[in-house]
This record gives structure tokens, sequence and C-alpha cells, in this order.
């Protein structure tokens, strides 16, 4: 009987101390997810190191160009550009921030671009694209993690190479964040006023509550859906890319918020809250149907249409 109590007492050990080094790594997370970034942001940017870049001709007759950054803080950006052939004036740019596996290939969705600049970004994320099994996972995160950081001092970074070209229109440089973009979109354009105007695709104001919803789609767990989507909200950094005060702060520069009106992946009502949150000068606009993605080509064309239509608005 004694070997059975001190074998209990053993388990009962093991249990608590699980419990406290769970409860202490939720705790440490939760408090370094929101650390202040600001002095951080600044020095990840860095200045340019060095300049990779390849010429091409699009099927459209457009230049193509693929360019790769690196800071002197080791921090690496890769990008493509397209835009019109003989241009004689400063064109518009469009820095896209799509989703994680569109990035710089979202260019391509513009097809024929007119009088304007489009720039896909890829997200700075050294990682595999889909990690299979506990190791793979447990490599992958710090990866990840190291990405969200990454994103916006690398957005700023692009901005530096963007204005050192003379195709450049300097006060007509607008960025997009389209789905997964939208926090990094705010953040970015908050950051760094030589961002001229905002423009958020399909997002929502609540960066956890949108991440329940990614939760939710994958599991009908529905007890598992808020402890989940609160943990990968610390993991991806949701405290320091809050959208919704990022947003806020963009004024005086104008903001469009584009929303669907069937989004399966946005919960309902965030549209609207993110329009509440952004200050004049701001447009609202929706598009039929669902979520955006690459191979919803109506959906992308709406899209397209509205930007066209709303450029005189972002440009004024």
């Amino acid at each position: 009987m004694k070997s059975i109590a001190k074998v209990r007492s053993v388990l009962i050990g093991l249990v608590l101390l699980i419990i406290l080094s769970i409860t202490l790594a939720l705790t440490w997370l939760r408090w370094e997810s929101g650390l202040p970034r600001a002095d951080w942001f600044s020095q990840r940017q860095g200045q340019i190191e060095s300049v990779i870049a390849s010429e091409s001709i699009t099927p459209h007759g457009q230049s193509s160009e693929s360019v790769r950054l690196v800071s002197d803080s080791g921090l690496q950006v890769s990008f493509r550009v397209i835009r019109g052939g003989e241009i004689n004036t400063p064109l518009p740019v469009l820095l896209i921030l799509g989703g994680h596996r569109t990035g710089s290939h979202a260019v391509e969705l513009f097809g024929e671009v007119d009088g304007q600049a489009i720039v896909g970004v890829d997200y700075p994320y050294d990682g595999p694209e889909k990690a299979k099994g506990v190791t793979a996972i447990a490599r992958a995160i710090p990866l990840a993690r190291q990405a969200m950081l990454d994103t916006t001092p690398a957005v700023s970074l692009i901005l530096d190479w963007l204005l050192e070209q003379t195709w450049v229109d300097k006060k007509r440089i607008i960025i997009v964040g389209a789905s997964l973009g939208v926090p990094f979109a705010a953040s970015a354009a908050a950051r760094d006023e030589r961002i001229t105007a905002v423009m958020l695709v399909h997002g929502a104001a609540d960066n956890r509550l949108w991440l329940e919803a990614q939760v939710a789609r994958r599991t009908d767990t529905e007890i598992l859906h808020y402890p989940l989507s609160t943990v990968l909200h610390w993991l991806a950094y949701g405290p320091i890319l809050d959208t919704s005060k990022h947003i806020a702060a963009v004024a005086p520069r104008p903001v469009l918020i584009i929303g669907a009106r069937d989004d399966e992946r946005t919960p309902a009502g965030q549209t609207e809250l993110l329009f509440d949150a952004a200050r004049e000068p701001k447009r609202l606009r929706w598009t039929e149907g669902q979520h955006i993605q690459p191979d919803r080509p109506g959906t992308i064309e709406e899209l397209l249409r509205i930007a066209k239509e709303e450029l005189p608005f972002l440009t004024q």
C-alpha cells in the first residue's frame, strides 16, 4: 500500500509540475507577444546592404523585376514588380501583402497593368511550406514567429528601395493588405508615413476572433476554438499587430475597407468594425460572394474594378 501511495504521490507531483510549466509558458508567451517593438522594428529595418535583381518581360509586354533586399541587420525580403514598358511619368505604386501562399505571385492576378506599378511581397519566412510531425512543427514555429515580426520592417525596407526608383510617384504609394495581409498592412502603414494610402481587403478588426474562425473551419470541437485561437494569437504577435489600433493611426491618409458579402473566413460584423476603427478620410465597399482566393477569378475581377474606381480617392 505504501508503494501505491508513493507512486500516486509522484504522479500527482508530475501532473502539478506539468500544469505549472504550461501555465508559466503561456504567461511568458502572453507577456512576450505584447512587448513594444517600435525600436526593434527600426533596428531590424536597418539599411540596405545589397540588392539582387533580375528583369524579364511578362506575356503582356510589361516590365517584370524580381528583387531581393538584404539589410545590414540581417533582414532579407523578396518581392516582384510589374509595370508598363515605356513610362514617361512617375507611377502610383500598389504594394501588395496577400495570403502566405500568394506572396509575390499576387502581381500575376492583375493581368495587364495600366498606368501603375504593382509590387507583390513574399513574407520573410524561411521555413517549410507545410510542416508535418511534432519535430517539424516545433522547428517551424520560431521561424514563423520571426516572419510575423519581420514583415513590418521588411515593408519599410522595400519602401527604401522604391523611393530610389525614378518611376515611382512618391506621393502615391498605396499598401494593399488582403486576408492574412490585413494586420501587416495596417501595422506597416501606421509605422511608416511614406505609405500614402491603405486598402484592406476581406479582413477583420479583431485578429484573435479572425483566428478563431480559422480554427473553427478545421475542428468541430467547439470547446477548443477559444483557447487554441488565443494561443495562436499570442504566437502570431497579435497584440503587437493590432489591426484596429493601427488603422486608426493612419489618418489623415485615406483608407479603403473592402468586405465580402458572404465571407466564410471573416466573422460577421468584423468588416464594419474595421471601418469604424478607421478615421476619416475613409470609404467602405463590398464584393459579392466569398473570401478572396486566387482561384476565384470573379472576386479578383471585382476587386480590381473597385481598386480602379477608388484610385482617385486613394491618391487625393
